[in-house]
């Protein structure tokens, strides 16, 4: 069985790849191939303008039309990743018996329209099939909008082995770490996981919807994947777990094992750690283990939201867990802390304090913009017409708050001046 598998182009106002790869639709196609089928294998964001510090850097960008109701937003909509032209001279020696499109974000999904044309006049009558979390968080939307002839959610992957008559065992699939070797000619940096989902259920969060348990990875799996690609050169290594220290001894072996190791490499956490589980060997293990501005989970200061969002860390925790950072050897601006910017009914001056408050601590603030996600109980209170995917952006929501522009805008110069302080 031939499978042409398509990870598609990003359409936004902004992109950039802060260690972006399509993790679990690589597992899964490591998985296939494990079941003996042949899959080739397209990104249309591999090729880049720039590598950067830790293996980032700028895609490939042409710049489009926009979707109508984005014509009073004053900024460039564009497609990021590989020419169109370069799309079909990629594809056009394939014989596909299916083709998979994976989907990441619900606002990106313009570019699998995209994809899904081009691919139904170069293979008529083949079947085109999407997953991802757009299929997951916006089935209705995408079965009526993508083009596919079958979607998919996460919950479904059952029937999505049985359409290719393999077997779907879930300890398996799950514990399957992926063989970028066999998808990419070559790397700048490598992303894994330890762990799939998340203990906690934060209202604006929708880990829940997309993968509903918590599933380990057998340590040894994890271990001999990193001396794997140690050992070929790889110096950056991307944590996706959504609660690494959850279970701390689990997260302790791992790092204690990375530490006798002495690999001389870096680990970077866009995901974010919980400081509620740091403790003093935890954080000495990450300072040993070559953790880089390791950023961590806060989103407010405010204790009732803290409460209504999962309770998961507090004031006392972060200023404990920051101590204890500091202590193992992270310097002032060493450790990032993630903030929420944007959501309802916030009271941005409460969000300057504990800017102002942070920094005081010597961490780093990193904005996280909020916006709408389905699935999740914030979801709730916007009105239906924010069923339309593209209205989920975090990087112009704000400007349908008119009112507050100006405010987010001081908001982020703000960090920007604290944190160069640091």
């Amino acid at each position: 069985m031939n499978i042409l598998a398509i990870n598609p182009w990003i359409y936004d106002f902004a992109a950039y790849d802060f260690w972006l790869k399509p993790y679990g639709f690589l597992v899964i196609l490591s998985y296939l191939k494990q079941k003996k089928a042949n899959v080739s294998y397209i990104d249309c964001l591999e090729e880049k303008l720039t590598s950067a510090t830790f293996g980032r850097g700028k895609y490939l960008n042409e710049i489009i039309e926009k979707p109508k109701m984005f014509d009073s937003i004053p900024r460039y909509f564009k497609r990021y990743g590989i020419s169109l032209d370069k799309f079909r001279e990629k594809i056009r020696d394939k014989k596909p018996d299916y083709i998979l499109i994976t989907s990441s974000m619900t606002y990106w999904y313009p570019g699998i329209i995209e994809a899904a044309n081009i691919l139904k006049k170069e293979f008529p009558g083949i079947k085109i099939v999407l997953g991802g979390t757009y299929a997951t968080l916006c089935k209705d939307h995408a079965k009526l909008n993508s083009g596919c002839d079958f979607v998919f959610g996460n919950e479904e992957l059952g029937d999505f082995f049985k359409l290719f008559g393999i077997e779907y065992d879930f300890e398996k699939l799950y514990a399957t770490l992926p063989e970028y070797d066999d998808f990419y000619k070559t790397l700048d940096y490598i992303v894994f996981r330890t762990s799939w989902g998340c203990p906690f259920n934060c209202n604006y969060c929708a880990i829940k919807k997309l993968f509903p348990d918590f599933f380990r990875l057998p340590e040894d799996k994890v271990i001999n994947f990193i001396k794997k690609y140690a050992a070929g050169g790889m110096k950056d290594f991307v944590l996706y777990d959504d609660a690494f220290f959850y279970e701390p001894e689990y997260a302790k072996r791992i790092l204690r094992a990375i530490n006798e190791l002495k690999l001389n490499i870096n680990f970077h956490t866009p995901n974010a750690l919980h400081l509620r589980f740091l403790d003093e060997e935890m954080a000495a293990l990450l300072k040993n283990s070559g953790f880089v501005n390791p950023h961590f989970g806060l989103e407010t200061l405010d204790s009732s939201l803290q409460k209504l969002w999962g309770d998961k860390v507090n004031r006392d925790d972060l200023v404990k867990g920051l101590n204890l950072l500091k202590n193992s050897g992270f310097k002032n601006g060493g450790v990032s802390v993630y903030l929420l910017l944007g959501f309802p009914r916030q009271n941005l001056e409460d969000l300057r304090k504990d800017v102002e408050f942070l920094n005081s601590l010597g961490a780093r603030v990193s904005l996280a913009e909020f916006s709408p996600v389905p699935g999740t109980k914030l979801f709730e209170e916007y009105p239906p017409e924010f069923k339309e995917p593209l209205l989920h952006n975090n990087s112009i929501f704000g400007f349908f708050q008119q009112d507050k522009i100006r405010d987010f805008w001081e908001i982020k110069n703000f960090v920007r001046k604290l944190n160069k302080k640091l």
